[in-house]
């Protein structure tokens, strides 16, 4: 018998988070390819790039060609990024830096689970709820759903490049209700998205939490469940 309720999450921030500093990171890649600047002012220098930077994964006629536009965006925010921390900075060989420090965020040890995400995912699938994940990341959630363990409990996983479309827009939450065989009304999103889009979402009929309102972590699968309500099928 068809479900009629699923959940959805929002990947980073909700499901997942950096285990480092965006800085820290930058740092440690770019020392390798025999560029050193301070972690602070890279972290400083990207928050001022990545605050008026456009929609990622929407560019290209299919999903492939979305992809390879997605590399490229993040290569020309890591590109200002630089400028703006330093612009006299110079990498020998900016692809290969750039490649090295985009793969560094698919890597093993990357991200973490957030608190109380993995025992919210195990509940809803002891009460037989779908699950899916509808983001604005890229092309490398896959790989880190995978690292992290927690790939099995997706049924649906839509992404820009996927859709071509991106949060809030409705293709993206249609597509994850196909997805999951649940009415779009049905769905719980779960995220800690600008108050904005949450808004945005809601007028979907999607119903919503907002992580970043959860006094304690922990207690995650008990809002989802409280708003899910009773089973109707």
């Amino acid at each position: 018998m068809t479900s009629r309720r699923a959940v959805v999450f929002d990947a980073t921030g909700t499901l997942f988070e950096a285990t480092e500093t965006v800085g820290a990171v930058y740092a440690r890649v770019a020392h390798a390819h025999r560029v050193d600047l301070p972690a602070w002012r890279l972290d400083d220098g990207f928050r001022r790039i990545i605050r008026h930077a456009g929609p990622r994964g929407l560019d290209g006629e299919d999903e492939a060609a979305r992809r390879a536009a997605e590399v490229a965006w993040w290569f020309e925010i890591i590109r200002q990024t630089f400028q703006a921390t330093d612009s006299t900075a110079r990498f020998s060989d900016f692809p290969a830096f750039a490649t090295a420090l985009f793969d560094a965020y698919r890597a093993p040890g990357a991200w973490q689970l957030r608190p109380g995400v993995r025992d919210a995912l195990t509940r809803l699938v002891v009460d037989d709820v779908p699950i899916g994940v509808v983001s604005n990341f890229d092309h490398r959630l896959t790989e880190i759903f995978e690292h992290l363990e927690v790939h099995h409990f997706f049924g649906s996983i839509q992404i820009p490049s996927r859709v071509g479309a991106a949060k809030p827009d409705p293709p993206i939450f249609e597509a994850a209700a196909n997805a999951l065989d649940c009415p779009l009304d049905a769905l719980v999103y779960v995220g800690d998205d600008p108050a904005e889009r949450l808004e945005a979402i809601e007028r979907l009929g999607v119903r919503v939490i907002d992580v970043g309102r959860l006094s304690d972590p922990a207690r995650l699968a008990d809002e989802i469940v409280a708003l899910l309500g009773p089973r109707s099928d």
